[in-house]
């Protein structure tokens, strides 16, 4: 698995990586928060995912991931919410 995110800049610096990967939302089944997050290599033919800071932070203090991903047209961008 890999993790693509900015520590340094409130994910201001990812909006472009974001969009040039196609990451429009955080794939988190019912979750229809802005991504701040790209994860790559989630699980064997997997998609890159996106993730928004809440699902990530749990990620990241649990350890493991215990969920759904789902892939749809919904953009979060769009809804016009700010990371």
């Amino acid at each position: 698995m890999k993790i693509i995110r900015d520590e340094d800049f409130s994910g201001l610096t990812m909006i472009p990586l974001l969009h040039q990967w196609g990451v429009k939302r955080c794939n988190v089944k019912d979750c229809k928060k802005q991504p701040t997050t790209i994860i790559s290599q989630l699980a064997e033919n997997c998609p890159v995912t996106g993730w928004c800071e809440d699902h990530y932070q749990d990620f990241k203090d649990s350890g493991r991931f215990e969920g759904t991903v789902v892939f749809d047209d919904y953009d979060a961008f769009a809804e016009g919410d700010e990371i």
